[in-house]
């Protein structure tokens, strides 16, 4: 028997999700998360085209709401077994991107106050551009959230500590816009404070 095709989608210029089944593609389909223009590839390809190019696409954009995925029952299981394990760590990797963010701030905000400390004008400068930076970010981290589903966004704003528990689930999803929030935070506090001592 041949193997069920499994397809992976580019979520933007650097994510790629999956692989999913011909299933999933057809829930992803419907939802309106992928398009026929999103750029697909079949597991085992080199090759990034279409949905609409492959073969499969006429099958999943006709599928039934009620198709069940035997896939899905899998990772289900799977998923189930590896619960009753440990909790997980962070990797290496993580830790090391986490930290390099928070050496940086901390640098950037040294930085911004001896500045400050040296030069009103820059400070007020760097005070304003650290503020304006931050609050971008945290419009484009909002923007983003804005794409999640009803339930999602009910379990960040009104359940307690959902919000943390929520970007730590999606940390690599945020991660630039949260080094921009929190590296422009700091050069503005750091300016803050520069400015205060120069009094």
């Amino acid at each position: 028997m041949k193997p069920e095709p499994l397809f992976y989608i580019e979520r933007d210029e650097q994510t790629v999700a999956g692989p999913y089944d011909l299933v999933q593609m057809a829930g992803l389909l419907r939802k309106k998360i992928i398009t026929a223009e999103t750029l697909t590839r079949l597991e085992g390809e080199e090759d990034w085209k279409p949905f609409s190019w492959h073969p499969q696409f006429s099958v999943a954009r006709e599928m039934p709401p009620d198709a069940v995925s035997a896939r899905v029952e899998n990772l289900d299981e799977e998923a189930a077994a590896e619960a009753s394990g440990p909790i997980p760590l962070p990797s290496a990797e993580t830790l090391m991107k986490l930290g390099g963010l928070a050496v940086g701030a901390l640098l950037a905000g040294a930085g911004a106050y001896l500045i400050a400390r040296l030069d009103v004008t820059t400070g007020y400068c760097l005070m304003a551009a650290g503020g304006g930076a931050s609050l971008v970010a945290v419009v484009m981290i909002i923007m983003r959230l804005l794409d999640e589903d009803f339930w999602t966004l009910l379990f960040v704003f009104f359940v307690p500590f959902g919000d943390i528990f929520y970007f730590i689930c999606n940390i690599w999803e945020y991660f630039t816009w949260f080094c921009v929030k929190y590296v422009g935070a700091a050069v503005a506090i750091g300016a803050a404070m520069g400015l205060a001592a120069h009094r």
